[in-house]
């Protein structure tokens, strides 16, 4: 056939290109998994660590600011305590001072024994009784530290900053006299802003790159610092309950906004002499945006696997090409033995299963051109021998045609009812005695199930079972013997009828057949 060649030099290379395709393919998928499990795994792991590790500095940064703002205070107290306060315009110039060298102490006093301010920053609250501030009874309780907190007078005094409420943190301690007797307390209002500074001195340059957002939550839940929406609101997430378990670590979990964060954690826990206020630090990024790194590698990946696909693909193409080029050069040698000539195929090839091809392929084609003549000879005979067993044949069949027709037509012209049926309950002949008796015609009952025809309805469970019992068995006991039973016409009118079943049971003819007739004497289907 013209072009065949060509066909089966395409078919062979697409396969084997596909060969290539699918291996490369199932190289750069098994690599895509492998990375998953391993170096993704690691990747993964590597950034929540990372969150971890900047929650455990934040809250290290902020113990140490803390203790240095702790111990400054602390100094301040000692040196005012003793005769050291007995100078009122002294003591204004200490406290002063100290709140020039470091702006965020909003607000510095001192207070008698009593509570009342006896001296302050810009005068503010002096002559005021501050004995019911929780700063005061902690300080005269020796816990120097408090939590964050509103002042709104405070605030009002010191004029807004920007949109958020100002928020302070109490550090206070007793002043003593020479006797160890309580005098009265100083203390400084630190302004909450510092931590701010702490945190985009930490985050700055990580949240420009990867959009890393932290959070400082207090002992009772809620979020001192935090991105917009979530500052001063309470949260309740299994790593805020893992950080108050002194845990620092990195968990997935989901957020009140609905995202998925990635979320580091740890919680402050003291500096020296500083006991810490157990705040816990968050700090959280989208998953997409924490495992972009991966897509991103998995993206490479598969770039790199489909590079690949495509250059196995034209390697196996050019495989293609040299391994059929020696089964194309068979090929041709093969049309020109079809075509008559005396052409021999090359021994010799590009590797040994082509060379020893050829060798096979000649001595085929030896063998057969030895063959061809005696082939040539016993054709001629067994023309002849076919032609008489044909003749035998067709005078066989015209016999055994004749035999069945003679048989037939005893069927048909026989006075009883004659009923065929093969093993599967259908009908298969049905004689006109048959349509007198039943009033079926034969066209219509051939191939319809008998015992929907003729058996009546309460009988046929019978009929079945012992339909059923010889395909399982092979024993058919209700043959040859002369019985009666009550059947049914068209109109399901019932009658008794006598009948005897006989069996053909071989590989050409599997049939049962019944004479049947109608007898006055009626017996029920057992």
């Amino acid at each position: 056939m013209p072009g065949s060649h060509n066909v089966r030099q395409l078919s062979l290379g697409a396969w084997l290109a596909v060969a290539f395709t699918a291996l490369s393919l199932l190289l750069t998928v098994s690599l895509t998994l492998f990375s998953d499990r391993a170096a993704s795994n690691q990747v993964r792991d590597g950034i929540g660590a990372n969150l971890a590790e900047l929650a455990q500095q934040t809250t290290g940064r902020l113990d140490r600011a803390m203790f240095e703002r702790y111990r400054e205070v602390r100094l301040i107290a000692e040196r005012l305590s003793g005769n050291g306060n007995s100078d009122p315009n002294a003591t204004r110039k200490t406290i002063e001072s100290v709140q020039k060298s470091y702006p965020h102490y909003a607000w510095i006093g001192v207070t008698d024994a009593t509570g009342v301010v006896r001296t302050a920053t810009r005068g503010m609250f002096e002559g005021v009784d501050v004995s019911a501030r929780p700063w005061f009874r902690n300080a005269i309780a020796d816990q120097a530290v408090g939590d964050v907190h509103d002042a709104m007078r405070l605030a009002q005094l010191l004029g807004t900053q920007g949109r958020e409420p100002q928020r302070f943190v109490d550090i206070a301690f007793p002043l003593t006299d020479a006797t160890d007797q309580i005098t009265g307390v100083l203390s400084v209002q630190l302004s909450w802003n510092w931590a701010s500074d702490i945190q985009a001195a930490i985050f700055a340059p990580v949240s420009r790159h990867r959009n890393v957002e932290m959070l400082i939550v207090s002992t009772n839940d809620t979020v001192l610092l935090g991105p917009p929406g979530v500052q001063g609101t309470r949260l309740q997430l299994p790593s805020l309950q893992a950080a108050a378990r002194g845990e620092s670590g990195y968990s997935k979990e989901v957020w009140p906004d609905g995202q998925t964060y990635l979320v580091g954690y740890s919680r402050d826990n003291g500096f020296d002499a500083y006991p810490g206020l157990k705040w816990r630090v968050l700090v959280r990024q989208t998953l997409a945006g924490a495992y972009a790194p991966v897509d991103q590698l998995h993206e490479r990946m598969l770039l790199g696997g489909l590079v690949a696909a495509v250059l196995f693909s034209l390697l196996g193409w050019l495989l293609a090409r040299l391994i059929t080029r020696p089964l194309l050069d068979l090929t041709d040698v093969a049309r020109g033995i079809e075509a008559g000539y005396a052409v021999k195929a090359p021994t010799a090839g590009a590797y040994r299963e082509v060379a020893l091809l050829g060798n096979a392929f000649n001595s085929v084609v030896k063998s057969l051109q030895n063959n061809e003549s005696e082939l040539r000879h016993s054709h001629a005979a067994m023309e002849r021998r076919v032609s008489e067993r044909t003749a035998e044949l067709r005078e066989a069949l015209h016999d055994m045609h004749t035999n069945e027709a003679r048989v037939q037509a005893v069927i048909d012209t026989a006075q009883e009812a004659f009923v065929g049926m093969d093993f599967e309950g259908r009908i298969t002949d049905w004689n006109d005695a048959a349509e007198k008796l039943f009033g079926w015609q034969r066209a219509e009952v051939l191939g319809e199930s008998l015992v929907d025809i003729v058996v009546p309805e309460r009988f046929q469970t019978a009929f079945v079972q012992a339909l059923a019992g010889f395909l399982i068995t092979g024993k058919a006991p209700f043959t040859d013997q002369q019985m009666q039973r009550t059947v049914m016409d068209r109109n399901g009118r019932e009658m008794a009828v006598e009948m005897k079943i006989g069996l053909i049971n071989t590989p050409e003819v599997q049939l049962f057949s019944a004479f049947v007739r109608p007898v006055s004497d009626e017996r029920w289907w057992s």
